[in-house]
């Protein structure tokens, strides 16, 4: 019964998020009887009290809001009058103050650490260490890396997810980068990358996405709301093993089937319930707004290691100046200089570091001249390279050496950020400016869908292929640990991209965000949300140790204070500091809140 695993799976995660909570008040409980510290109240969950038992000097409240709890120790509020008892909180050392303090905390790292021990006795899925997509030009294509290849190792660390290698990649030494070990056709050899540093995402990245199965992960409708796969009846979950009776094994054939049949009925077979089933899908064909320009320079970002182009000297930054003595305005017309040369052999006029020299490579024939282009990928700036007739671009007057300034009056940085403007503005009327020499244009544009070029889609997206860690006691304490360091990082990693402004704070969620990750969780196993939980409880010890006013943390920023000093912050300083902390959360929270039912509304 479908409602009955919904209805569990959201019991365990209200369970789960609430253990998480009740563990670290309890934390508190427990060090404040220890050091002597009268515990007024403890209560398992927020709000009301269903049920209350007076036992010595506590009264122990389950409470109607079971997400977490609460603890109230004698002489801890700022409004309680004190009495001076060595019961009270208050008349405590500031030593033992912190030690209430830090036990909530360090009882959630504990959690976490038992959480990531019992997920891997159970068993938990990644996404495998397998390369789908390159990024031509980025650091993983300039090595050689290719669709298909596993990555067995990184810079000695073994027994890897893909998770495992963002971590290390980010956090690596650009300088001397990382090692990789790279399983292909049943042999292994070893390669350094050097990675590149992402200005749109803050971190450091060698240009790999991971492999998909052909198992449908979502499915997303068009304009209109037009969706092709969930017409035809195709459900999340399903696996696609053959198209129009031809098996396939990789998402590469099927996109290609896909990407041909544009308003082509076919025939898709997917697997349900270990039962196979035919559905047919007629693939949409989505066009894409384009001023119809491109802005790809003869600067060279990549060369692809090993390939015709490195071999015959050809290095990431070199500006190609001529292709046999003709002189060359971009990308697309070295292209066309090397597609239709008579010449047997090709001499390029390379600039590299102010040093013009002569290259001479042999393309005898349209493979060979093909395979050359493969190996070079340019570099994308302002400076317009080609135009397609007919298009907006041509029609306004743009030339081949024209430089972009401006869209709408905003100063354009890179390609990628006009590229973005385009597709946004939906075709509605845009003022472009650009220059020419010394001579500066200003016109309006309208973006033109391109219809002729689009490629089919029936609106699926694949799952990553994934692969399942599961260990004894030994193994899991092994890998909790190092996942548990990972976590960290990680959590770092997005601190330093919220302050750097490099992540958007879109990405912020709440509570609604993580009770949807937590249900997912759940979903896909309960070793998964075993981990998802260690996960959290990891994050909450981290950040109530920051010292911001109301966090564990900035009480003991205050406690430190006071050891210097000699004595206790005064009672109007904390209750600012208390009032600014308690207005950041709000505020935070607020805001978090705000972006999980933006979410949940573009679902």
């Amino acid at each position: 019964m479908p409602y009955v695993n919904v209805s569990a799976n959201v019991i365990l995660v209200i369970v789960g998020i609430g253990l998480l909570i009740f563990i670290h008040e309890l934390g508190h409980f427990l060090m404040a009887k220890k050091i002597g510290v009268r515990v007024l109240a403890f209560s398992l969950g927020f709000g009301p009290a269903i049920l209350k038992k007076q036992w010595g000097e506590t009264e122990y409240r389950l409470s109607l809001f079971p997400l977490g709890g609460y603890v109230k120790l004698a002489g801890e509020g700022p409004e309680e009058e004190k009495t001076g008892s060595s019961w009270e909180f208050s008349s405590k050392s500031a030593g033992q103050r912190a030690s209430v303090l830090v036990a909530g905390v360090a009882l959630n790292a504990v959690l976490a650490f038992i959480a990531f021990i019992v997920a891997f006795q159970i068993g938990v899925p990644f996404i495998a260490p397998e390369v789908g997509q390159v990024a031509p030009g980025w650091p993983a294509w300039d090595a050689g890396i290719q669709r298909g290849d596993k990555i067995v190792e990184i810079d000695g660390s073994k027994d890897l997810d893909f998770e495992d290698l963002f971590t290390i990649v980010a956090l690596s030494n650009p300088s001397a980068g990382v090692t990789l070990k790279v399983e292909r056709d049943n042999k292994t050899f070893d390669v350094n990358v050097t990675p590149k540093y992402d200005t749109e995402h803050g971190i450091q990245r060698i240009g790999i996405m991971p492999a998909t199965s052909l198992e449908i992960d979502k499915i997303f409708a068009f304009e209109n709301n037009y969706s092709p796969a969930r017409d035809a009846g195709i459900l999340v979950k399903d696996t696609i093993v053959a198209v129009n009776g031809k098996r396939i094994s990789t998402e590469d054939e099927f996109r290609e089937i896909e990407g041909i049949s544009p308003g082509k009925e076919i025939v898709l077979t997917v697997l349900r319930d270990n039962k196979e089933m035919e559905l047919k899908v007629t693939p949409f064909k989505p066009a894409r707004w384009m001023f119809g320009l491109s802005c790809a320079t003869a600067i060279l970002d990549g060369v692809k290691n090993n390939s015709l182009a490195s071999n015959a000297g050809f290095q990431k930054g070199d500006e190609i100046i001529e292709v046999n003595s003709i002189p060359v305005t971009g990308f697309t017309n070295i292209r066309n200089l090397v597609i239709d040369a008579e010449e047997k052999t090709c001499i390029f006029t390379v600039k590299r570091n102010d040093t013009v020299t002569l290259v001479s490579v042999p393309l005898d024939d349209e493979k060979t001249k093909e395979e050359f282009l493969s190996g070079l990928t340019p570099f994308y700036g302002l400076k317009v390279d080609s135009l397609v007739k007919g298009f907006p671009a041509e029609k306004i007057g743009l030339k081949p050496g024209d430089k972009i300034i401006s869209l709408d009056e905003k100063e354009l940085k890179d390609w990628n950020a006009l590229l973005q403007m385009v597709m946004m503005s939906q075709g509605k009327p845009m003022v472009i400016e650009w220059v020419r020499g010394d001579e500066r244009f200003v016109s309006t544009i309208e973006a033109q869908k391109d219809e002729k070029n689009a490629i089919g889609s029936i609106g699926v997206k694949f799952r990553e292929k994934t692969v399942i860690k599961q260990y004894g006691l030994l193994g899991s304490c092994v890998v909790g640990t190092k996942k548990a360091i990972v976590n960290v990082q990680r959590l770092y990693l997005t601190i330093k991209g919220f302050f750097s402004q490099r992540l958007s704070t879109k990405n912020v969620g709440g509570f609604i965000l993580i009770a949807q990750a937590s249900y997912e969780s759940a979903k896909v196993g309960f070793g998964k949300l075993v981990y998802f939980l260690g996960i959290l409880s990891l994050q909450l010890a981290l950040l109530n140790i920051l010292p911001v006013p109301v966090l564990d943390g900035g009480h003991l920023l205050f406690l430190a204070i006071e050891r210097i000093k000699g004595s206790p912050v005064s009672q109007r300083t904390l209750s600012i500091a208390q009032y600014i902390g308690f207005g950041l959360i709000i505020t935070l929270v607020i805001y978090a809140t705000r972006n999980d039912i933006m979410r949940l509304l573009t679902l």
